[in-house]
Formats: C-alpha cells, structure tokens, sequence
C-alpha cells in the first residue's frame, strides 16, 4: 500500500485545545472510585486520587463535562453543596446504586482548577426547573448580595467560580431520558433557559442538545440559534471486527459535515459543534447490567484497534477545526474509561495514549496538503454491538493531520495506517519547508486486540525514538506514528 503526502508552510484553520475533553459522569466508578475516592491511599486530603490526578495533568485536560450525561436530567445540584455530612444520600434512579452527594458543585470546580481545565456544568431539564438552573449559575458566577450567591460565600467561596460553558439538557430526544420531549418543546425550553441565563450572565456560552437527525437539529437551530453558541452530537462506535472499529472514524467525520450543513444552511454560523460525548461503546449492555448487578458500570476493556479509532477522530477533529469548538470523550475514568483504577493501582489505556501523544506532540495550527492514498468501501454495523449500521464508499487506510506548533517551531505529522495487515509505503513532500534534518518518532502500535490491564499495563504504550528524516519510509500495518520535525525558521 501507497500513500503520497505533501505538506505547505501555509496556515489552514486553528485547532481549538477544547477539541481534547473530557466528561464525568455519576455512573458506576467514573466518579466514586475514580476520580474521588475517600477511602483510598492514594488520594488527597481532599479525595482526589493522586495517581489519576497526575495522569489527567499529563494530557492537559481542557474542559470537563459533568454531572451527565443521563444523570444530570435528574440531578438537583443542592443536594451536593454545603458539609458533606450533611447532604442527602438518595437513590441513582438513572444508573443505580446509591448517590452519596459528597462530589457536588464546588468539589468539581477545585477539580477542574486543580487539572486546569475549563468547567462546563450541565443542568437539567428533566425534573429541573428554570429557577433552579438560574440558582446554580447565581451560585457559581455571581458577586451579588443575592441568595445563592451569599449561599457560595458562607460555604468558603468568596470568589466567583466563572463558569462559561453550560449545556441546557442531555438527549431528550431520547425516551430513555428523563425530561423526554419533542424538538419543538425542547427548542422553546432551550430558548427560554438561554435568554435568562444570558440575561444574568452575558460572558456565558450555552450548548445546546443536537440529535444527530436533521429535523431535530434544525428546529432548534430555527427556533433558538441566536441565543445558543454550540449545538451537540453524540457518537458511539465499536465493533469485534477491526474495520467496523476505525472505519467509524469516517462515519462520524460525516455525520459532522452533516450537522455543519444544518448550521451553515440556517445562517447561524456563529454557532459550532460540541462533539460532547464519544467513544467506543460495544460489549458492555447498560440494561443487562441493571438487571444482574442492579448498578451499571460500563466498564470496557479497550485495545490498541479502539486507540486507533481515536487516532482517527482526532484526524477528523482537525480537519474540521472551523466547525468543531469542543468534543468531550465519554468518559475519564473506570466507566467508558481511557483510565482504569482500582484501590491500589492505576492502567493507562491505549486510548489514552492517544490523547496524550495528539495533546503533547501536535500542534495548534492546522497547516494545509494533500495526501493520496487507498480506500476501500465497508458496510459496517456498530454502536452497542450492532443496533445500527452505516455504509461508506471511500474508507482511507491511510489518514493524516499536519499541523505547526508555533511556541516550539515544529511541524508535527501525525499517520494512522489502518491497514490490517500491509505497511503503507509513504512519500513525504514538505516542499519548500526549511526542515531540519532529524525528528522525533513517537509510535503506538503493537496486536490489534492488545489491551493493556492491571497485570500487563503496558502492553501497548508509545515509543519514541530520534531518527533522521527521510523523504520516504514504511510505516507499518495497524499503526500510529507523529513525526515532529524542528524548523530552521518560523513559517508563520
């Protein structure tokens, strides 16, 4: 297999950092025995494990999404806020299990502060009401002698927390959501919710709940565009077969050109796409869970195929980086996670990987090129094991993302060779850029269905090595390579 790729100094768009967040949910051990777990050797006098604390440092966490997902629809954000003893243990009627409420509000902004990461709060519009959600941006955002601020200042927050991203909602579309209604009932509660959160807080940004169908996206953008700044999408994939698994990579790349269509085509272009939750979903069944545990934990095993998948959203996320402000992996920690913990002990995931080669070794200007390579066509079924299916015509087996990091003066470029089992032989055109003449290799590859556990946590993990540059080379089957090249001088 053959791939020609030619790269120029010239800037193409700016990849937005929020590209690379993440999301917590009060599901299973995400949260509870994950990123906060009292009772653990490893965690701060606060509760915050060490160990995933360091981890999530490391690739530079953006913005982090909580409490839901399907638990904020049902979530009364007072019952987590005041002395810990204090606060109300109730029924986790959406997932299971016990809410302890000892992770509420303010432990989540010294979360966030701590990780350096953006807060985005979303409030419910299941059993929440407008009062409440205007209660809780009062609580986090203002300086005012009013109720709930004062609430903030005699709990030991005398600042405001400043919160700028808030979500109005999480798939009502869906009647598995508490709050479940129509796209032209939920247009009118989002407009509602947006212009008197605003009204109280202008610095704000509202995203709203995409759907990922046409007529649902365009009655909300229709109706209350003007006062939203994002609209969202959802994005489950995996498979057992390999090619069902990274080709969804496109699949998704599609649905977002679909949703930047709706946009561009409604003249509400100051509106983008917050890719708020995505990931590999497809041997744990959340309602097979609920039956024999009684608590859903969505625990999966990931593999270096599922690292690939990333690989890929994060080459689609970069393409399109004028649409897409924000994308959130579902989840950080344990459920859904990129990382594993247990009492004692921590595994880093090859999807995890992933995100810490992208954040620390790509840059934040999206250079143009060109790149020829093969494709083959699939029709694939997937999400939760096969309860939908898509069809593609043209699936690259080679992707590539070439960007600039300004601060260091490096061309970074990242490849995935999705073949199974061919190398993929590429010829690198950097034109007229003044490349110097050796560059840092960082590679992940290894067995498809490696996973890496708590016996073996470092089964697949990337690999870095010095290596002269070359025009040409052989980047090998079912692989991830980012080159960073240092220039001579900047380009831009």
């Amino acid at each position: 297999m053959n791939a020609h790729v030619k790269v120029w100094g010239v800037k193409a768009g700016d990849i937005s950092p929020l590209i690379y967040g993440h999301f917590i949910e009060h599901l299973g051990r995400c949260i509870y025995g994950g990123v906060f777990d009292e009772d653990s050797p490893l965690s701060d006098a606060r509760g915050f494990r060490r160990d995933v604390l360091e981890a999530v440092k490391k690739i530079k966490c953006p913005i982090l999404r909580w409490p839901g997902g399907n638990f904020a629809s049902a979530y009364h954000w007072e019952d987590g806020v005041g002395p810990k003893e204090a606060r109300p243990q109730l029924l986790n009627y959406i997932w299971g299990g016990i809410e302890s409420n000892r992770f509420g509000t303010d432990e989540f902004i010294e979360y966030c502060r701590e990780i350096g990461a953006e807060p985005y709060i979303a409030v419910s519009l299941g059993t929440g009401t407008l009062d409440e959600a205007l209660h809780w941006l009062e609580y986090c955002n203002l300086d005012t002698p009013t109720k709930y601020a004062t609430m903030r200042k005699k709990l030991g927050h005398p600042e405001p927390y400043r919160v700028t991203y808030w979500g109005i909602g999480n798939e009502v579309y869906g009647p598995w959501q508490v709050g479940h209604c129509s796209a032209q009932e939920y247009a009118e509660k989002l407009r509602q919710f947006a212009t008197f959160m605003k009204y109280l807080d202008p610095s704000i940004k509202i995203i709203a709940v995409g759907a990922d169908d046409p007529d649902w996206d365009l009655t909300v953008l229709r109706h209350a565009g003007k006062v939203i700044d994002f609209i969202s999408i959802h994005q489950y994939h995996g498979s057992e077969d390999y090619y069902e698994t990274v080709a969804a990579a496109y699949y998704v790349e599609e649905r977002l050109k679909l949703l930047a269509s709706l946009i561009k085509s409604t003249r509400m272009e100051h509106v983008k796409i917050a890719f708020d939750e995505w990931n590999i979903w497809y041997q744990v069944d959340p309602e097979k869970e609920a039956q024999e545990k009684g608590v859903v934990y969505l625990e999966e095993p990931y593999a270096l195929k599922d690292a690939l998948f990333a690989a890929g959203i994060f080459c689609v996320l970069h393409r399109l980086s004028d649409v897409v402000g924000m994308a959130n992996l579902a989840q950080m920690v344990n459920a859904l996670g990129m990382i594993k913990t247990q009492k004692n002990a921590l595994v880093l995931t090859p999807i995890y990987h992933v995100f810490d080669l992208f954040v620390n070794h790509t840059g934040s200007v999206r250079l143009g090129h060109e790149v020829y390579t093969e494709y083959y066509a699939i029709r694939a079924k997937s999400f939760l094991g096969g309860r939908s299916s898509f069809a593609l015509e043209h699936v690259p087996y080679f992707d590539v993302s070439t960007t600039y990091d300004v601060a260091r003066n490096v061309l970074a470029i990242a490849m995935v060779n999705f073949h199974k089992e061919e190398s993929c032989e590429v010829v690198l055109d950097l034109s007229d850029l003044p490349a110097a003449k050796e560059a840092t290799l960082f590679a992940l590859t290894g067995d498809i269905y490696a996973e890496n556990d708590f016996v073996h946590p470092n089964r697949v993990v990337p690999v870095s090595s010095r290596v002269p540059l070359s025009p040409s080379f052989s980047l090998p089957p079912h692989a991830l390579w980012i080159v960073e090249i240092p220039l001579e001088k900047k380009i831009l």
